[in-house]
């Protein structure tokens, strides 16, 4: 092949790697190495998020309508859509979260905040961070019939992977050194892809009144990210998602209950 119809070709598969880093680092899918792309794997990943937040929430509303088949309850419906997706997902915004709390709950300097949310250890403030999550969550699809809490389902995971993209924008690197955050350098344009598929999921879903729920709870976010700690680490961009996650499944329990 010649270098003209190599370069010729190389756009249209770009794109393709940046899904699959996507896939493979947000969720327990292997999608295979990228070979190439260095320090910059996680930037070209991030305009992929919220596609691959609409396949978690597919995944989630999948074992919502299964369990729903097999004559469960719809609290113990919403409790194993939730579990699909820890599992399907490793837990990674779910930790983050907890270490984000970890750091909030430390009294200091930004860098004793920082410091606490390196460690490994969850601590009283996370424990109690993901099991408040967990239990909102529940409660909040247990009030839907299946099929609204499948659509609950993605809505919330389209717009938590969407508000990570953006967070990534907005914010600085709270930390100088390198790490998971601090390699995900984010172009504005990829904000905006990221906004608008999440806003087009919401009207797809039938779910407009989750609009202003998700970005009261992404605000709410940047500014405590801003104040606590200076800036976005990756710990922070899991705990946006998780929080908008969670916001949109009560605006959504609230709407159609």
């Amino acid at each position: 092949m010649s270098e003209t119809t190599t370069a010729a070709v190389a756009p249209a598969v770009a794109p393709f790697a940046g899904a699959r880093l996507a896939i493979a680092f947000l969720t327990i899918v292997p999608t295979g190495r990228v070979e190439g792309l260095g320090a910059a794997w996680l930037s070209r990943a991030a305009p992929w998020f919220p596609v691959v937040g609409a396949l978690v929430g597919g995944v989630a509303a999948g074992a919502c309508a299964l369990a729903d088949a097999a004559g469960v309850s719809p609290a113990v419906a919403g409790a194993l859509a939730i579990v699909a997706a820890i599992v399907f997902t490793r837990g990674l915004h779910e930790d983050g979260l907890a270490d984000t709390a970890d750091g909030l709950g430390v009294h200091g300097t930004r860098e004793r905040r920082l410091a606490a949310m390196k460690d490994s250890a969850v601590g009283a403030h996370g424990a109690l961070a993901m099991a408040c999550a967990l239990l909102v969550a529940a409660l909040a699809l247990a009030a839907l019939d299946a099929a609204h809490a499948a659509r609950a389902l993605v809505a919330a995971h389209v717009a938590s992977r969407a508000a990570m993209v953006v967070a990534a924008a907005a914010l600085p690197n709270a930390r100088a050194g390198a790490g998971l955050g601090r390699s995900l350098a984010v172009a504005p344009r990829a904000a905006v892809v990221a906004t608008a598929l999440a806003a087009a999921t919401f009207v797809v879903a039938g779910a407009p009144a989750a609009l202003g729920a998700a970005a009261v709870a992404l605000l709410a976010a940047l500014a405590v990210q801003v104040r606590a700690f200076g800036g976005r680490t990756g710990d922070t961009l899991g705990a946006t998602g998780k929080v908008v996650e969670v916001a949109v499944l009560v605006a959504l329990s609230g709407a159609w209950s």
